[in-house]
């Protein structure tokens, strides 16, 4: 093939006067010309075993002009020449064949001039043209074609895409597609027609093409996600009853001087249909009322497939969770007159199935002990979906893996199944030195050293220093989750605590002993001892009695116990679930300080539409001195920051002596309410309303003397550490208040 034309195939036979003689001899019938040699010449990098191997003539064999032509046409078959000739010469009584190749050029770069929107990989990617193949015009053709295709795509419909080539010396060539991308279209309206049933606003809310973005820039089109939208559009119309419905066309018109462009979508609805009856058959392990309150279809109702879909789902699911995984639901539904649909879900119940293996893949650091301990299930049990979900859950909240997959297989028999864990362990390790800021405590020097993972034994260890002007902490901290292989969590902490008040500074240094145990589903229990010495000094006002009385340094030694539940699906970011923790502390054995202290901290999460989530929160506390001592002031209640009622700084709702001090109170009530909004890159908006109350000393209790606050905030969880901003109105201003407070953290979490 020549760069300039067609395919150019030319045979040249050079016959010698012993070829002429040949013909005569021939015609006497004399014994036929033999090939004695075969040569290939003008070949580079194709092989002559490789051209030799196409060809039928062989050495040895007659001569044959017919089977000559052949060859030629089998050489040339391989693809790799714009040449091929051939010539005959006479050779030791014989002929020598010889074929003359000239072989087509490789590719041996390609490159893209003028793409400033896409991306050169992405273009590499869109082609089929490959560094070292055979050098087609038709591939290069095709190439650009396939790149104009992605341009336009991506709206890019004045793309003008040339293709050059440039020649190196040895005869290989460089593909050089010089690209003029022109403007983006934007989409100028998106036209529906046909719809009666259905709105254009709810047709567009369903495609994810859409006319603005963010509600201000002007959306833009890309032909594989319109593709998609006709799915999506259908999907629609199907889960309103439109069964029948399908997508007439869509197409885009382009208006070059404005460069806009205009969707235009046809549908074709069809009538509506609803549900006449719901039946069932296959019954035997289940009351059929129990099934109906899975089906999220009624008679009456308007059909929906996507509905249909989420009752066969969740009736295998109540299956699977009394051990029958293998059952099988088969949705059925019968076209009636009047455009109604009967509905009966065959079910096939199946047999009991056992977990028969549980593989795990993944754990290159963590003993594989580590991750079966968390498992709720166990092989040779019966399998349930709710033991399965909750195996991953408990897996996830390790916090050793990015990512927990867990799937089932098909067993040896339709009575077993087989488990298949996959993680991807990320780093347990942190050793960081950094800060952090927040409202409460202002700013903050931090030292973390922690391995929660260590050995790849699962023990938890860390060293955790903070410094800044109003707090400095240090604290050394070992946990062994399942000591002697049991589901036992031991564990010590060494602490000590500067920080500094408006009212007095309090130092303190410690050490703590803790021991907890899960039981049922969700629940644990934790017993503790600390023993501590606290200090109190500095006092800002000497001739407050009440904090004189305070000073000073004394032993506390106490004992706690804890009963907690928590369902939540993430510690760190929870959209469903809750958490319920019961804490009872007792100081007085030994030491200088008696008396007791309760407290009751309860939150739920409850998904509800478009992802939002509701959260609430209730805690409640009460403490007392036994005797004629007093609930110490460092383990009095205050309210006030960003994890209590926002209207208020750190510690300002609090009982006030007659002073001025703020002294805490005995007993508090604070209650919670949280619309919280998820968006991408792992940040959430929150509207809140907190209500609460601290009691004591010289404040009643009164649950009609509450402190009201509303407000709104945004969470991230940022590479950097968790990011906090909440500001909260005042709802109920009193006389030297302000009308609301701003809370703001970065960095470690407080």
């Amino acid at each position: 093939m020549t760069p300039g034309g067609g395919l150019r195939l030319t045979v040249v036979i050079v016959v010698l006067a012993a070829v002429l003689d040949l013909a005569s001899v021939v015609t006497a019938q004399q014994p036929p010309v033999l090939i004695k040699e075969l040569t290939v010449e003008g070949n580079r990098r194709v092989q002559e075993a490789v051209i030799l191997g196409r060809v039928k003539s062989a050495i040895g064999a007659p001569f044959s002009p017919a089977q000559l032509s052949e060859d030629v046409r089998a050489v040339f078959a391989l693809g790799f020449f714009d040449d091929v000739q051939v010539k005959v010469e006479d050779f030791e009584g014989g002929v020598k064949v010889g074929f003359v190749v000239v072989e087509r050029p490789f590719v041996r770069d390609v490159d893209f001039v003028g793409n400033k929107h896409v991306a050169t990989n992405d273009l590499q990617d869109k082609i089929d043209l490959k560094l070292g193949s055979v050098y087609n015009p038709v591939d290069v053709q095709r190439a650009r074609e396939r790149m104009k295709d992605h341009y336009e795509s991506e709206g890019y419909f004045e793309v003008q895409i040339t293709p050059d080539i440039e020649k190196f010396a040895d005869g290989d060539v460089k593909v050089v597609f010089t690209i003029n991308e022109g403007r983006q279209m934007k989409i100028e309206q998106i036209v529906i027609r046909g719809n009666r049933g259905l709105t254009d606003k709810q047709i567009k809310n369903a495609m994810a093409t859409q006319e603005r973005q963010y509600w201000i820039l002007r959306g833009t089109v890309q032909r594989q996600r319109l593709d998609e939208d006709v799915d999506r559009i259908l999907q629609l119309y199907n889960d309103h009853g439109y069964i029948q419905a399908r997508v007439e066309s869509h197409d885009v018109t382009v208006d070059r001087e404005k460069a806009r462009v205009t969707i235009n979508i046809v549908v074709v609805e069809g009538s509506q249909h609803r549900v006449a009856s719901v039946g069932f058959t296959g019954l035997t392990l289940m009351p059929e009322n129990e099934l109906r309150r899975q089906v999220k279809l009624k008679a009456g109702d308007v059909f929906s497939r996507s509905a249909l879909r989420d009752s066969a789902k969740a009736l295998e699911d109540l299956y699977s969770n009394i051990g029958r995984a293998s059952a099988e639901v088969n949705p059925k539904i019968d076209l009636l007159p009047e455009n109604k649909i009967a509905i009966v879900f065959e079910i096939n119940e199946g047999p009991t199935v056992y977990v028969e293996r549980i593989n795990i893949a993944g754990n290159v650091r963590s003993q594989d002990k580590i991750l079966r301990r968390e498992l709720q299930m166990a092989e040779g049990e019966i399998f349930t979906l709710r033991k399965m979900q909750r195996s991953k859950q408990r897996l996830t909240n390790l916090g050793y893996f990015e990512k927990v997959e867990v799937n089932t297989a098909p067993g040896s028999d339709k009575t077993k199944i087989i488990v298949n864990i996959d993680v991807t362990e990320r780093p347990t390790g942190l050793f960081s030195i950094g800060g952090g800021y927040s409202s409460a405590d202002g700013a903050l020097g931090t030292v973390d050293l922690s391995q929660n993972n260590f050995l790849g034994r699962g023990w938890l260890a860390a060293i955790k220093i903070r410094a800044g002007a109003n707090v400095q902490q240090g604290q050394i901290s070992f946990t062994e989750p399942w000591l002697f292989d049991r589901p036992l969590s031991t564990g010590f902490d060494v602490f000590s605590t500067r920080r500094t008040f408006i009212e007095y500074d309090y130092n303190t240094l410690g050490l703590g002993l803790r021991m907890s145990h899960p039981f049922e589903e969700f629940w644990r229990w934790h017993l503790g001892y600390r023993i501590t010495q606290d200090e109190i000094l500095h006092l800002k006002n000497r001739d407050d009695s009440f904090l004189r009385a305070e000073e000073g340094s004394l032993i506390t030694s106490l004992v706690s116990g804890v009963i907690a539940r928590d369902s939540r699906d993430s510690i760190q970011t929870p959209s469903k679930g809750g958490q319920i923790v019961f804490t009872t502390e007792a100081a007085g054995l030994g030491g200088d300080h008696h008396y007791a202290k309760t407290t009751l901290f309860a939150t739920y999460f409850k998904p509800i539409w478009l992802d939002h989530i509701m959260s609430g929160r209730i805690q409640g506390g009460y403490g007392f001195g036994f005797g004629n001592e007093r609930l110490p002031v460092f383990e009095r209640f205050y309210q006030g920051g960003p994890n209590s009622n926002r209207a208020f700084k750190p510690r300002q709702v609090s009982p006030i002596d007659e002073f001025g001090t703020r002294i805490g109170g005995t007993s508090e009530v604070l209650g919670t309410l949280e619309y919280i909004v998820p968006l991408p890159f792992d940040i959430r908006l929150a509207a809140f309303f907190d209500i609460g109350n601290v009691y004591g000393f010289r404040t009643k209790f009164d649950l009609t003397d509450l402190r009201e606050a509303a407000g709104g905030g945004v969470r991230w969880v940022s590479p950097f550490g968790p990011v906090r901003v909440d500001y909260g109105f005042n709802l109920d201003k009193r006389p030297g208040e302000k009308a609301g407070n701003f809370h703001f953290s970065v960095g470690s979490p407080f």
